[in-house]
């Protein structure tokens, strides 16, 4: 059975002879939070297992003894958590790495002789966490707080002994080493207790309403305290709760078990310890109020950098073009010296040379301390380019190979001007590269890549209908197509693409949000153009949006709500799909068969049409062209620039009459080249002389746009030269 125990402290004096300001507010915080975490409605801690050392009660020795007491008790399954409100003191024969938290009896002038007759940081991690076998939380609300963390990240040998047995252990502290913690009368607590008692309270809640130690330092940091406070988040920080909705004693479970009866956990993921890192990593390059302004010299790659060496908390930043001619600098932050670090910068080319492949990024270092982490970013003959960031943050270090795979994306992306995409291409990059991310972080990217696809203007291009008079050459139908901005020409690929990183949640959720969007801008662009019959429209889609109900729901919900007829909808499915069940996904019947009963089945229940989109790409087949319910073919503009296009677009046609001609449909199925210009090397005559009667593309004059426009007459009769021959 799990024990869960809690030891807190508040002092508003300040010992003997000890130079500091009494608090106000630091014993009634510590009670306040016990009341919490005591809480008969929200508290997980029992009454006999929670410590409160206040006022004259807080002596150094009972509470040395105390948290020894639980350490020797201690077994893997348990729970420490350790809170501190009042002053912190470094004496000035003392180093910057260690601290002693102020407790009512600390002799001061003492300490030089005696330095362990205080309560030392040192203490805490030495003889109190390292030795603890559960987990175990720390909470700072004092000043220096940052000295715990600055000491743990040191490279002297006890430090690192601790770093390494100390996986378990996560802590929150108000302030840098240096720093003063502040106290608030307007709420008379703790600058940051107080925002921690409101995390806890359930403002940090997840969606079941409970609150992990992770969540509430996340919570904290996010709040704008000055300074900012330091969290370091190490394993079970993300999943340990501290409070929960309300149940009763009676009821309550084991809340470290493995598994609750009645819920799933996925299994743990590499990146769980670092989703903490991660979120703050990005919120300090996508979303901090203090990130550096932008300036009128600082654009493009030169604001990148500088945006990496603030979310980083680095000396500087550049990057460097590395050759067998020597090392060049491309672009860099102010401090960057590249004669100073030559002999890291020259280290680093070689071993970049070496293992390119193998790893997305390295760290040199000196004897004097200094380190340079560097991310390869491009490499072209026997020239390399590589991100070079000096002297980051120790604990940023600690993320290892993600936060370079992070740095390369970011890099990569328009950090500034289009966040939102930025933010997505980082996270795709993590999802690429270790396969899944932590449920927090994959729930914020579902988030966010719905804020991303909601925000594409969704534009309309017109199918034309040949003829060699001018007055049978018009519109047929309409594309609609998504754009980041209506006079975009190109697809935002990028962004529709990255969705397959993530699998079919994304995919289908993409398909539905478009397609709404197209549906309804479709039905208002309608309403104002000057056609007397409404065109038919065609959206496209994937493979696995067709197979799921929760998409054709949608589109019968959009066709509804735009009051549009069915009739005039067709959705194409992409040649660049495959369709064949996931892995582990059985269907009833051979891919094809199956795929062709649900196009039949959804034909027959929703009226709409189907349509093969991008023949000659992809998963391009004859037998998949014949043998699906279709109405049309589109034909990929790479046809068109194939040797043998004359001959594939005639075996094509060929298929598309297939049905009819055995009398099994009363029509030919419309076939439609997509993409034809003037530079095409096939020409309109030959089109149509094969029976092709439907082009798409920027021939007809009019780009896609929101709005739906009739063909002007010069445009008509110089069509229908084109299909007569008149210019060969």
């Amino acid at each position: 059975m799990s024990r869960r125990w809690a030891i807190l402290i508040g002092a508003n004096a300040c010992g003997y002879d000890v130079n500091l300001p009494s608090l106000r507010y630091a014993e009634d915080d510590a009670r306040a939070v016990r009341a919490v975490l005591l809480d008969e409605r929200i508290g997980t801690f029992d009454d006999g297992d929670v410590d409160l050392f206040i006022g004259d009660g807080a002596t150094w020795r009972e509470i040395k003894a105390r948290l020894r007491e639980r350490v020797l008790e201690s077994r893997p399954s348990d729970v420490l958590l350790v809170y501190f409100a009042g002053h912190a003191l470094v004496p000035e024969w003392g180093t910057q790495s260690d601290a002693y938290l102020v407790t009512a009896d600390l002799e001061a002038d003492g300490l030089r002789r005696e330095p362990d007759n205080g309560l030392r940081m040192a203490f805490l991690k030495r003889d109190v966490f390292e030795a603890f076998a559960g987990t175990s939380f720390l909470i700072l609300d004092c000043c220096h707080a940052g000295v715990y963390l600055d000491s743990e990240l040191r490279h002297t040998e006890a430090m690192q002994t601790y770093r390494t047995q100390v996986d378990r252990h996560s802590a929150l502290l108000a302030c840098p080493s240096g720093a003063a913690a502040r106290e608030s009368e307007e709420h008379r607590q703790g600058v940051l207790t107080h925002q921690l008692l409101r995390a806890l309270r359930g403002e940090a809640a997840d969606p079941s309403g409970k609150v992990s130690f992770a969540q509430m330092a996340t919570f904290v940091a996010e709040q704008g305290i000055h300074p900012a406070p330091g969290q370091l988040v190490h394993m079970w920080g993300p999943t340990t709760v501290l409070t929960q909705p309300p149940v009763s004693r009676h009821e309550r479970q084991s809340l470290t078990a493995p598994v609750n009866s009645g819920t799933i956990r996925p299994c743990k993921n590499p990146l769980d310890d670092l989703s903490s890192s991660i979120t703050q990593l990005l919120g300090r390059v996508f979303r901090s109020q203090s990130r550096p302004p932008r300036s009128a010299q600082q654009a493009g790659h030169a604001e990148r950098v500088e945006v990496i060496r603030y979310a980083l908390e680095a000396d500087s930043v550049a990057v460097v073009e590395s050759s067998p001619t020597g090392i060049g600098q491309v672009t860099s932050t102010a401090r960057f010296n590249k004669e100073e670090l030559r002999p890291l910068l020259e280290l680093s080319a070689a071993d970049t040379t070496l293992v390119r492949t193998s790893s997305p990024g390295h760290v040199v270092a000196d004897d004097a301390g200094r380190r340079i982490l560097c991310v390869p970013l491009s490499q072209k003959n026997s020239r390399n380019l590589t991100l070079a960031v000096v002297d980051p943050a120790l604990a940023a270090l600690d993320m290892g190979e993600p936060l370079a795979t992070m740095l390369r994306a970011i890099w990569n992306s328009d950090v500034r001007d289009d966040p939102v995409h930025a933010e997505m291409q980082v996270l795709t990059a993590l999802r690429s590269a270790y396969g899944r991310l932590p449920v927090d972080l994959y729930s914020h990217a579902f988030s966010l890549y719905q804020k991303l696809i909601e925000s594409l203007t969704m534009v309309f291009q017109p199918v034309m209908s040949l003829d060699r008079r001018p007055a049978g050459v018009g519109i047929h139908s309409y594309e609609a197509l998504a754009r980041r901005l209506e006079t975009d020409v190109r697809a935002p690929v990028a962004a529709l693409q990255m969705a397959y990183a993530w699998g079919d949640r994304f995919v289908i959720e993409r398909d539905a949000l478009l397609l709404a969007k197209a549906i309804d801008s479709y039905a208002e662009a309608d309403v104002a153009s000057v056609f007397d019959v409404t065109k038919p429209i065609s959206v496209n889609v994937a493979v696995r949006s067709l197979l799921s109900d929760a998409y054709i729901a949608q589109v019968r919900t959009a066709i509804t709500e735009a009051n549009l007829d069915p009739r005039t909808v067709t959705l194409e499915i992409s040649e660049q799909d495959p369709i064949q069940p996931d892995p582990g996904e059985v269907w009833p019947q051979e891919p094809l068969t199956y795929f062709h009963r649900r196009l039949t089945s959804l034909a027959r229940d929703l009226e709409i049409s189907f349509a093969v989109d991008d023949f000659g790409v992809g998963y391009s087949s004859l037998a998949r062209m014949a043998e699906l319910p279709l109405t049309q073919i589109k034909v990929d503009r790479a046809v068109l620039h194939h040797p043998l296009a004359v001959e594939e677009l005639d075996l094509v046609t060929r298929v598309a009459r297939y049905a009819s001609d055995l009398g099994h449909a009363p029509n030919p199925r419309a076939v439609i080249v997509e993409g034809f210009d003037e530079q095409a090397p096939v020409t309109l005559k030959q089109i149509y002389d094969l029976r092709i009667r439907h082009v798409q593309g920027f021939i007809c004059g009019e780009t896609a746009s929101t709005s739906l426009r009739p063909l002007g007459q010069s445009v008509r009769d110089r069509i229908a030269a084109m299909v007569r021959g008149d210019d060969d």
